[in-house]
């Protein structure tokens, strides 16, 4: 999967390679993956096959407002 770029392909590829390093929360993805839509890209490689796990923590933004975030973790490989 190509890393440049911001086709979904290519989001799908950066998710995936952060993964593998780790648990990777919505925020991050978005903020440092340039994912816009995070939990459509997570489906997307779900369908591919890969196991991925959703665990629900609070993370607070710069102004300090709380908000719900998923944090996601790679299973075994597809």
């Amino acid at each position: 999967m190509p890393l440049a770029g911001n086709s979904a392909e290519a989001q799908r590829g950066r998710l995936l390679a952060a993964l593998k390093r780790g648990p990777v929360d919505t925020v991050h993805a978005y903020r440092h993956l340039d994912i816009l839509h995070v939990p459509r890209r997570v489906f997307e490689l779900r369908k591919q096959g890969y196991d991925i796990s959703t665990h629900w923590t609070q993370r607070y933004t710069e102004s300090g407002n709380s908000h719900r975030v998923g944090v996601y973790v790679l299973g075994g490989e597809a």
